[in-house]
């Protein structure tokens, strides 16, 4: 099985997503917050497809403990 990196998702594929949560949660999205909510869904793909583009050995390990 080959891995493929994950492609952003376009506008109109955040919108149906937006729309399919929204009737799953019987959660309405007012006008006014469509185009920010479709916006942060894209970013938001956006930005799992960079980490999910990282390569990864079978033998890396997530760190146990992030220190700043």
């Amino acid at each position: 099985m080959t891995e493929t990196t994950p492609k952003p998702l376009t506008e109109a594929e955040a919108e149906a997503l937006m729309e399919a949560a929204s009737r799953a949660l019987s959660l309405p999205i007012p006008e006014a917050c469509r185009a920010g909510t479709i916006a942060n869904i894209v970013a938001a793909s956006q930005a799992a497809a960079f980490v999910m583009s990282f390569p990864l050995a079978d033998t890396d390990e997530a760190a146990p403990v992030f220190r700043a």
